[in-house]
């Protein structure tokens, strides 16, 4: 098949080809090249496809949105691969094919990519501000890529944190034409607005009127879930697995959801399948196996080698420190609860000995557990505390602390310290910017630039510990030190949120400084 592509590519002027056989030879060769186009079966055999593919490469930006992603599927898998789709390829592709039906498919998806080059290009910077403009742009040219440039706006809207705004646009979309990607936009500007009853009747009524919609699903499972009510979240991504195996990300929060509620022989089955099926895939991680040995662990101590073996097995596939802390959490928990305290607590201390700063709420709260499992309760507060800290903002996150704590019976607890948590994060900036605005600069640097070290996610912080150091060499002279630091925190904040006003005032005074 790959011979007969090279031939057909040559045949419509395509010079440079490169054909590799697997996944891993195709990431290998996208993380030393720049591809304009992918074609890609959808069945590369040894569990995995296409799909896994690019579900992967395209959520962790390892292609520029510029590259064109071409499916290329039999006839009998389309109509299934097309509808369930929940990271869409630009185009597929039918097979067999002929040279000439390949060259008019990149004919057309040459000149899409031509028009929309700019909206691509603010895109890979996370520029939503030019993502905005580009599209508003098109859509006054009259262009007929007009939905192209609605869809893409709405998106771009929300990732700007103007949801109002989004709900406007996806109202207004929807009153030209009855789109599913509006509706399902629609629901999304609502949820982010805390319109949280009517997102729920609008997804359900998507999911009643289109069943194969996935991304419907999992946005009602979050919003459910976030609300308190994960046994109707769990049942809805159980309802979604009946249609479609699922991206990895929906089976690890189902089968999250489903050790909270108790029901551990639904997350073993579920993981259990969710590793056999990708066992070749990219698209696994440490978690994954956690999660396993976690629900056989809990659902009988019988499992406890099965537990074990899980673990074993994710040893030899993630070396890198974040899953080493992953798994001794999860070995910890797996030891205590067959009644073996000495490697238990073992565990736990290469878990907690190792450095947490800008670890993931998700292993940040897999120690937490192993934690208070082990009866340090006082360093598992101290260590939510930092999390909630970290990511103020994250609803994931305080819904996975009030489950942790209230499995060990202290749901009360669990709201006092989310509370208090953000209440100090909150004194701690504002006594920063009063330092600075005081003129105490000296103090308000030392203040801001150890909370942002302690809380790299916190974005108000970080900037404003950024803005600080700028003020203070604006007032004292440059310091390559307190430069690097600068850089460091501002570079932080337009990574994570390039719309930030901050930037401007920041960049405002260094560009005064370079001068």
């Amino acid at each position: 098949m790959r011979d007969q592509i090279r031939q057909s590519m040559s045949n419509v002027g395509c010079k440079r080809f490169r054909a590799v056989a697997n996944i891993q030879q195709a990431l290998e060769a996208i993380s030393k090249e720049t591809f304009d186009l992918i074609l890609c079966d959808y069945n590369l055999g040894d569990n995995t496809n296409g799909q896994q593919f690019l579900e992967y490469i395209r959520t962790r930006d390892l292609i520029s949105r510029n590259t064109l992603f071409t499916m290329i599927t039999g006839e009998q898998n389309y109509q299934k691969v097309m509808i369930v789709a929940e990271c869409a390829p630009d185009d597929y592709l039918l097979k067999p094919f002929t040279p000439a039906q390949l060259n008019a498919r990149i004919d057309r998806l040459v000149d899409r990519q031509e028009v929309l080059q700019g909206i691509d290009r603010a895109s890979d910077m996370k520029r939503w501000d030019l993502v905005i403009a580009e599209c508003d742009r098109l859509l006054a040219s009259r262009s007929k890529y007009v939905f192209d440039a609605l869809k893409i706006k709405g998106t771009a809207l929300l990732k700007s944190d103007r949801a109002k705004d989004a709900r406007r646009h996806y109202e207004q979309v929807l009153q030209q034409k009855p789109l599913g990607w509006a509706k399902l936009g629609l629901a999304k500007a609502m949820e982010a607005e805390g319109d949280i009853d009517d997102a729920c009747t609008l997804l359900q009524e998507i999911i009643a009127e289109s069943p194969l919609v996935m991304q419907a699903y999992d946005l009602l499972a979050k919003v459910l879930a976030n609300s308190d009510r994960q046994e109707q979240a769990m049942e809805v991504l159980q309802a979604a697995g009946e249609i479609s195996p699922g991206t990895m990300s929906r089976l690890r929060t189902l089968s999250t959801l489903a050790i909270g509620l108790g029901r551990h022989e639904v997350a073993e089955q579920v993981m259990s399948n969710a590793l056999k099926i990708n066992k070749h895939s990219p698209l696994l991680n440490a978690g994954d196996y956690a999660l396993l040995s976690r629900a056989l662990s809990i659902s009988s101590q019988k499992k406890s080698e099965a537990a074990h073996d899980a673990l074993r097995q994710a040893h030899k596939s993630f070396n890198d420190a974040a899953s080493k802390i992953m798994l001794a959490a999860t070995e910890c928990i797996v030891y205590q609860q067959s009644g073996d305290h000495t490697k238990a607590a073992e565990a736990l201390t290469k878990a907690s000995a190792a450095d947490l700063t800008g670890i993931s709420s998700e292993i940040t709260m897999s120690v937490v557990e192993a934690m208070i499992a082990m009866g340090r309760d006082k360093d598992a507060y101290s260590l939510i505390k930092q999390a909630i800290q970290n990511n103020p903002n994250d609803n994931a996150l305080m819904q996975k602390v009030k489950a942790v704590l209230g499995s060990a019976g202290n749901s009360q607890l669990a709201e006092e310290i989310i509370a208090s948590s953000r209440r100090e994060i909150i004194q701690l900036n504002n006594e920063g910017v009063g330092l600075a605005e005081a003129g105490q600069l000296d103090e308000a640097v030392a203040l801001l630039s150890a909370a942002a070290d302690r809380l790299p996610n916190n974005l108000q912080i970080v900037g404003n510990a950024a803005l600080a150091l700028a003020r203070h060499m604006a007032r004292h002279g440059v310091e390559s030190d307190r430069m690097s630091t600068c850089l460091r925190y501002r570079n932080s904040l337009a990574l994570q949120s390039s719309q930030d006003p901050k930037l401007k005032q920041i960049d405002a005074l260094l560009q005064k400084l370079n001068r």
